[in-house]
């Protein structure tokens, strides 16, 4: 669409570079707002042919913006899926050239004359191979004194860890004193050097694929006092993760996919925030006082799993616990815990080729002030129930003893209507005094870690719409549900 565009524009010019006068006679606003259209390509390759009056236009916005964004989308004007970028990388790469990203690039960065860059961003697909080059963009983006720098290039596989690109550092300390208080690096070597002190301001970290060893780490952490959010992602080296300081203004830290961390150790930070997603099996996890106010724990299986609970129940000003686990049976969740007395938000993700909502039962035993419940039981296709159907059913009616006065909002996702999810959500409706609401869906959103949500079905891959649902069980979950007596507000997506 944007090479049409270009097209229809330059048909208006010319055989010497000169405007006809139909466009010619539009106002300069009209013609700024055309020229905004363009992709950063376009504009590099109109500068050697338009009229001054429409090279003035076209380039001032560009060569004064505050905020450069490279990327597929602004430099080529191709439409691409964040998801694109991690899973075609060797495809798209291939259809893309990388001397043409890198020739628009520079041009744009030769022809800027404006004083001050707030951010940076290059996202495309460079490695250790174009570190000469990466190195000149980065030092571009400090001396403007750039305070954002977004950094995500190639995705290489573990295998290939050796091609990634080395950041630079030693760059950083032969400039000005660094105005940056926003990193974020994917596929990128982190070595601090010794004495290295020009991440003084950060305020965001947030490592994607990313080498990085411990003395870096600590040292990040010893030097940053004004960082308020960490967070680890998919990075390899680093095994240990120490927090410690009443200094440190860290309010926001996720640790997600490290499978090299064994250890993480927080204390006498306000931390307010805290993730641990999939790690290490045998990750030595230690927080003391003040503990934060919301949790994100995911579990390998179900490794030390009553320890975990246990440990978080005595937190106190814990309101918020998301919970992702990996279980065969109700079995498998501890039957009896301590009391979660300021839990408020209960957030539970079933995995297994069997799930089972009848352990989270046992959860809610021991959440008594508990307002907000959401349950996401994801089934594998394949997966068969009917042995232990009646076996689950009578394990969930042996709460019906226990009376919840608080919880007001449920919600049960990737519903699929099995007899014992269906029991479930009767016996939640039975034991609950003051509901309010409760949303089945058939669908939904499962929190994958560092802020990314998937939408996700009730049986992978066998449901693409709400028609199936209609057709099959939204009729059953309605007769089911009508034979409870119940003052909360029952919406069945």
């Amino acid at each position: 669409m944007m090479k049409l565009f270009s097209g229809l524009l330059f048909c208006f010019l010319g055989e010497e570079g000169e405007s006809k006068d139909l466009i010619n006679e539009l106002p300069d606003c009209i013609l700024s707002s055309i020229f905004s259209l363009l992709t950063l390509k376009d504009v590099v390759d109109a500068t050697s042919m338009v009229s001054p009056r429409w090279r003035r236009l076209v380039l001032h916005p560009i060569l004064t913006r505050l905020n450069l964004e490279f990327d597929i989308p602004n430099v080529f004007g191709i439409s691409i899926d964040d998801d694109d970028y991690c899973d075609d990388d060797n495809l798209i790469a291939d259809k893309l050239q990388k001397q043409d990203f890198i020739r628009c690039v520079n041009k744009v960065l030769q022809l800027h004359h404006g004083n001050k860059v707030d951010s940076f961003k290059v996202n495309f697909y460079f490695n250790r191979e174009s570190t000469a080059i990466l190195d000149e963009w980065i030092r571009f983006a400090i001396t403007k004194g750039a305070e954002v720098l977004y950094l995500p290039f190639s995705r290489c596989p573990e295998a290939e860890k050796e091609n990634y690109y080395d950041f630079p550092c030693w760059l950083l300390s032969e400039l000005r004193p660094s105005t940056l208080k926003n990193l974020s690096l994917t596929g990128c070597v982190l070595r601090l050097p010794p004495s290295f002190d020009r991440f003084s301001h950060l305020t965001t970290l947030y490592p994607y694929k990313v080498i990085v060893d411990n003395i870096s780490l600590a040292r990040l952490l010893f030097d940053c006092l004004l960082l308020e959010s960490l967070t680890l992602d998919y990075c390899w080296g680093a095994s240990e993760l120490m927090v410690k300081g009443p200094s440190l203004r860290l309010n926001d830290l996720k640790v997600v996919h490290c499978y090299d961390m064994q250890r993480v150790d927080i204390s006498l930070v306000k931390l307010a925030s805290l993730e641990i997603l999939s790690g290490s099996l045998h990750m030595n996890l230690s927080i003391k006082l003040p503990y934060p106010a919301k949790i994100s724990f995911g579990s390998i299986l179900h490794f030390n799993l009553c320890a975990r609970l246990t440990r978080f129940a005595s937190f106190s000003g814990l309101e918020t616990l998301h919970l992702q686990l990996e279980m065969l049976s109700h079995d498998e969740l501890p039957r009896s815990l301590p009391t979660f007395r300021d839990l408020k938000k209960l957030e539970v993700d079933l995995f297994s080729p069997k799930a089972d909502p009848a352990g989270v039962l046992n959860l809610l035993k021991a959440t008594p002030f508990l307002e907000q419940l959401v349950v996401s039981v994801l089934h594998v296709c394949g997966a068969c129930f009917d042995d232990s159907f009646c076996e689950d059913e009578q394990e969930i009616r042996k709460f019906s003893g226990l009376k919840h006065n608080h919880l007001r909002k449920v919600k049960l996702q990737a519903f699929q209507s099995t007899p014992y999810e269906i029991e479930f959500a009767i016996s939640i409706l039975k034991n609950t005094t003051k509901p309010e609401i409760m949303e089945i869906d058939p669908f939904g959103e499962v929190y994958l870690g560092a802020g990314v949500w998937r939408k996700v079905m009730g049986i992978y891959g066998q449901y693409t719409s709400n028609s199936f649902w209609e057709e099959k069980d939204r009729a059953l979950v309605q007769e089911k549900l009508k034979e409870v007596k119940t003052d909360a507000r029952i919406i069945i997506l």
